[in-house]
């Protein structure tokens, strides 16, 4: 019949849509993240839970032939642990091969973490760039690559990381304006619009960030390369992939930059 792709609440329950608990309701299969937090929203929902399938990171290839079976003539669901499916969670390659197999697609939009960050910052949404969790190394250069572009950046990341990138992105500019938005749509929801000078330096002075967080910086002026330090952290970016290219130590490499811009500086 159809692969539905339904939203499910990111904070409070109240947030699924009547059209999303029909759907949950009349599945005769639900494909989800983690079958056990999932089975608990049914259960918190009173919403009878039907079959379910795990689908995440580690086996959609796999498991999405048995899926598409299903939805050939039957009603599924795929849903995620919170928001809409596909959105820095499993469920691309799976809605790929759907329509590859001529399978309809059908959408119950709800929430969504990076609609609801766009919207509560303030800053400008289009155009705009979704660019996910950044990588947990070579953050230095990673901010260089993202301040060149113009628009505004949405990035997801976990709240024992976000000061770590925020101190990154405001080393390269820190008049862009940010804003950081936490447990969106739960109890102790909060959003911290400041440019990310004075972002860095209110995170660093305040309690310990918890729940996940969405960080929203605006447009600015597109950052050269040339403009990005060389110091401290950059080189240390450098020697580690200059150490995996020359397959030597880390140590090594970096020691080697330092000769070389001592050379540069006589």
């Amino acid at each position: 019949m159809a692969l539905w792709l339904v939203a499910t609440p990111i904070g409070t329950l109240g947030d699924l849509s009547p059209r999303a608990r029909e759907v949950l309701q009349s599945a005769s299969l639900i494909a989800a993240e983690d079958t056990r937090r999932t089975r608990q929203l049914l259960s918190a929902l009173d919403i009878p839970a039907p079959e379910l399938i795990a689908l995440h990171a580690h086996n959609e290839a796999s498991r999405a032939e048995v899926v598409l079976e299903r939805a050939v003539d039957q009603r599924v669901a795929l849903v995620s642990d919170a928001g809409t499916p596909g959105i820095s969670d499993p469920g691309a390659l799976l809605v790929s091969l759907a329509h590859t197999r001529g399978i309809e697609i059908r959408s119950v939009p709800g929430p969504s973490a990076l609609a609801a960050a766009l919207a509560a910052s303030g800053l400008p949404a289009a155009p705009s760039i979704f660019l996910g969790f950044p990588p947990r190394k070579g953050r230095s250069n990673y901010a260089v690559e993202v301040l060149s572009r113009p628009e505004t950046l949405v990035f997801y990341e976990a709240p024992s990381r976000v000061e770590e990138l925020v101190r990154a992105l405001a080393a390269v500019d820190p008049s862009r304006e940010a804003c950081l938005c936490r447990e969106i749509s739960k109890k102790f929801e909060q959003g911290i619009r400041q440019p990310l000078g004075e972002l860095v330096q209110t995170l660093a002075g305040g309690p310990r960030i918890r729940g996940e967080c969405v960080l929203v910086v605006g447009p600015g002026v597109p950052v050269k390369p040339s403009q990005a330090p060389v110091g401290g952290d950059g080189l240390k970016d450098i020697a580690e992939a200059l150490a995996a290219r020359w397959g030597t130590s880390k140590r090594h490499a970096y020691q080697a930059l330092l000769d070389l811009e001592r050379q540069q500086e006589r």
